[in-house]
């Protein structure tokens, strides 16, 4: 079959993928975690291959018909929350008022944010969200999708922090031709169990988010030699006395304000002059492995919440698929605490496990990179396609070859089959645990995530 084929060829891809990614040529502004700016998963080292596996998959897609679009994105590029906002300036004061040969540049610097904008959506988000929808919107067309929103065809739903709601008008603005009339979804502080099913589940903030030995491997690769070596770097690029205080909190903030420094200004000339490769990419690291054990693989709570979720997804692809609704679109604005989780469930995240005693060269190594999965406007696609399949009487598929082998030819009709398509970031995906196929058959994909479509208990989890 053509399409197995095609997902051989893109397993064969992302294994050469993983191959380089032990040595992966350092890039600056993909080297940020969440902090990382959305970026063009397509222009890769295996660029070629991958234009070549998305032509293919392509010309499969022409044998479907899309039904549904829904997605779940996080929001885009932001400016600095309110503690990470206090942590540079607190370092800018420090510097400034205790040494005078810290570089020019810093000397007399002040912070381009406060905390009146702390955590909303930056002009570079929206852009972001504006270009994202514009690809969309090319890429669905305008026929399944129409160009106008209505209650009836579409949802646009988000989070009660204004960075999920200005994402989704942002979104709207360039989608719809009609922005102005679209309603909005938003989900209030203490009822959403959709969006933000990580604040309703106890059970998660007590054994994982306050939970000190939960993130142990977190504070043991803090206090590695590796991080106390980059509190020298940084020491010496400031010029400091060997006997200026500085920590691995400094050095955090200082890459903290590097990124955004790249996210928001597309700026290299202040904090990020401070860099090096080595230690860019083990602060990385340490926020990877917080990411990997408060909203990953670390402890199995962290992922299942997010079933709720799934589940809602599931289901409106399974009404659509037996008439019950006319949506055609479901776009859902959130967070990088709702895709991670999702994701992970989906089987996207690799779940070996992090931990702190790993080298360089296995750090260089891994394939878990919140940098590639979780970028600012991370975003996860379902598309569900139906098409007609022919198949004997017996209920099974009537392959070309069991055709013209079988005489005399069983009786054949034709039924309409519904298949799902899930994009990661805009990349088309093989579909974990459906066979290497790009398109997965509805039905089998519920059975695939059966236990957190049926019988996941959210609530006694959570207790």
């Amino acid at each position: 079959m053509r399409l197995r084929a095609i997902a051989t060829l893109l397993t064969a891809v992302a294994l050469a993928g993983d191959v380089a990614a032990k040595r992966p040529p350092f890039e600056l502004n993909k080297s940020f975690g969440t902090k990382t700016a959305y970026w063009d998963q397509s222009r890769r080292e295996t660029n070629a291959i991958k234009q070549f596996v998305q032509e293919l998959s392509r010309e499969e897609e022409s044998k479907y018909t899309l039904v549904q679009v829904q997605q779940v994105v996080r929001h885009g590029t932001r400016f600095p929350t309110d503690g990470n906002m206090a942590e540079i300036q607190d370092l800018v004061k420090r510097l400034q008022a205790n040494y005078s040969s810290i570089p020019k540049w810093l000397q007399s610097y002040q912070t381009p944010y406060n905390v009146s904008i702390e955590g909303t959506l930056a002009p570079n988000g929206v852009t972001e969200l504006v270009e994202f929808a514009s690809r969309t919107r090319a890429a669905v067309g305008n026929n399944v999708l129409p160009n106008s929103f209505s209650a009836e065809k579409f949802i646009l739903q988000h989070t009660y922090k204004s960075r999920t709601k200005d994402s989704a008008i942002a979104f709207a603005s360039k989608f719809f031709s009609n922005p102005s009339e679209v309603k909005y979804i938003e989900y209030g502080k203490k009822d959403d169990y959709l969006l933000r099913f990580y604040d309703r589940c106890p059970r998660y903030e007590r054994d994982v988010l306050n939970n000190p030995t939960a993130l142990i491997e977190v504070q043991r690769f803090s206090e590695s030699p590796v991080m106390q070596k980059n509190v020298e770097t940084l020491r010496a690029k400031l010029k400091l006395p060997a006997s200026a205080s500085l920590s691995v909190k400094d050095v955090a903030s200082a890459w903290s304000a590097c990124a955004f420094d790249l996210a928001l200004f597309k700026r290299t000339d202040n904090w990020c002059t401070l860099m090096t490769p080595e230690l860019v990419k083990s602060v990385e690291y340490l926020e990877d492995l917080s990411e990997f054990y408060e909203e990953s693989h670390g402890y199995k709570i962290n992922y299942e919440i997010a079933s709720l979720l799934l589940r809602d997804i599931v289901k409106y692809m399974r009404d659509s698929a037996e008439g019950k609704t006319q949506i055609v679109g479901n776009f859902r604005f959130a967070h990088g605490e709702t895709t991670t989780p999702l994701l992970t469930l989906l089987g996207y995240m690799d779940s070996k496990k992090l931990l702190a005693s790993f080298t360089p060269e296995m750090i260089d190594a891994r394939r878990f990179r919140m940098a590639k999965a979780g970028p600012f406007m991370a975003n996860i696609e379902f598309r569900l396609y139906n098409r007609s399949v022919a198949v004997n009487t017996d209920g099974e598929e009537s392959p070309q070859q069991q055709q013209q082998q079988q005489r005399p030819q069983p009786t054949k009709t034709t039924v309409e089959k519904f298949y799902v398509q899930i994009r990661v970031n805009e990349q088309v995906t093989i579909v974990p645990g459906c066979d290497s196929e790009i398109f997965c058959e509805l039905s089998e994909f519920e059975q695939i995530h059966d236990f957190y479509l049926h019988q996941f208990d959210f609530a006694a989890a959570c207790t």
